[in-house]
C-alpha cells in the first residue's frame, strides 16, 4: 500500500511539473517582460510548494490511516486465529463429549448385561436354594422317620433282652429244668392271677414257676454293685398286683424304666406242656 502511495505522489509532483512547464512556456510565447515572466515564475513556484506541502500532508495522513489499518487488520487477523483456535478446542471438546457418550453408553450396556446375568444367576440359585430345601425337607422327614424307627428297634430289643432275661431265669427256677413234650415257655403274668391260671389258659397248662425280675440300666462299676432282683412268687399266688409289674398293661418305653421310676420288676410265668 505504501508503493501506491509513492506512485501517487510522484504522479502529483509531475503533474505540477508539468503544468508549471507549460505555463512558463506560454509566457515565453507571449511578448510580455522579463519582470512579469520572473513574477509569474515566483507565483508558478509558490503554487507548486504550497501543493507539495498540501501533498505531504496527505500523504501523512494516509500513513497513519494505512497504519490503523495495518494494527486493525492484525488485530482482525488475531481474532480469526483465535476464533480458529477455539472452534478447533470445541471440535475437540465435543469429540471428547461424543466419545464419553459412548463410553457411558457402552458402561450401560456393560451394566445391564451384568444385571442380566446376576438374574439369570439368581433364578438358578433360586431354583437350586428351593431343590436343595425340598431336598432337604425330604431328608429331615427321612431322617425323622429313621430316627423313629431307630427308637422302636431299640425299644424292641430292650423288650427282647428283657424276655431272654427271663426265659434264663425260668431255666434256673423249675425242678426239672424244663420238661415235657414241647419247648417250655415263658408268658407275661397279669398283675391280678396267678400263673397257675395263666399257664392253665393256654397251651402251656403246667405252672413250672412265677419270677419276677429287674435290672439296672449302664455298666457295673464295681463288685458290690446291684445290678438287678428276682424273686419266685410260686404259680398258686397272684402276689404283687401292682400293673407297674404287668408288661402288657406297661407302656412301650417301660422296658426302658428303673428303680428310680418305680418300676423295678416285671413278672412272668414260667409255663411248659403236661
Amino acid at each position: 500500500m505504501t508503493s501506491s502511495i509513492c506512485v501517487v505522489l510522484c504522479l502529483a509532483l509531475a503533474t505540477v511539473e508539468i503544468t508549471a512547464a507549460v505555463e512558463l512556456e506560454g509566457k515565453r510565447q507571449r511578448p510580455d517582460s522579463d519582470t512579469e515572466a520572473a513574477e509569474d515564475l515566483k507565483d508558478l513556484l509558490y503554487s507548486s510548494m504550497h501543493n507539495i506541502v498540501s501533498l505531504n500532508d496527505l500523504v501523512t495522513e494516509l500513513s497513519e490511516k494505512i497504519a490503523k489499518l495495518t494494527i486493525s487488520s492484525a488485530e482482525n487477523t488475531a481474532e480469526m486465529k483465535l476464533s480458529k483456535a477455539e472452534t478447533t478446542l470445541s471440535r475437540a471438546a465435543r469429540s471428547k463429549e461424543i466419545e464419553d457418550l459412548k463410553t457411558d453408553a457402552a458402561r450401560v450396556s456393560e451394566v445391564e448385561s451384568l444385571k442380566e446375568q446376576i438374574g439369570t444367576l439368581n433364578k438358578a440359585f433360586s431354583l437350586v436354594l428351593e431343590n436343595k430345601e425340598v431336598a432337604l425337607a425330604g431328608m429331615t422327614t427321612q431322617m425323622e422317620a429313621m430316627k423313629e424307627e431307630q427308637v422302636e428297634l431299640d425299644r424292641a430289643h430292650a423288650w427282647q433282652a428283657l424276655h431272654m432275661a427271663a426265659a434264663a431265669a425260668c431255666r434256673g427256677s423249675t425242678p426239672t429244668g424244663g420238661s415235657g413234650p414241647n419247648g417250655n415257655a415263658v408268658l407275661a403274668k397279669e398283675n391280678t392271677r396267678s400263673c397257675d391260671q395263666v399257664c392253665g389258659a393256654s397251651y402251656f397248662n403246667v405252672c413250672d414257676a412265677d419270677i419276677s425280675i429287674s435290672g439296672y440300666k449302664g455298666q457295673a462299676t464295681s463288685y458290690s454293685q446291684r445290678l438287678g432282683h428276682f424273686y419266685n412268687y410260686g404259680c398258686g399266688s397272684p402276689g404283687n398286683t401292682s400293673e407297674r409289674f404287668d408288661e402288657v398293661k406297661a407302656g412301650g418305653d417301660g422296658v426302658f424304666s428303673d428303680h428310680s421310676t418305680g418300676n423295678w420288676y416285671y413278672r412272668f410265668c414260667c409255663c411248659r406242656k403236661a
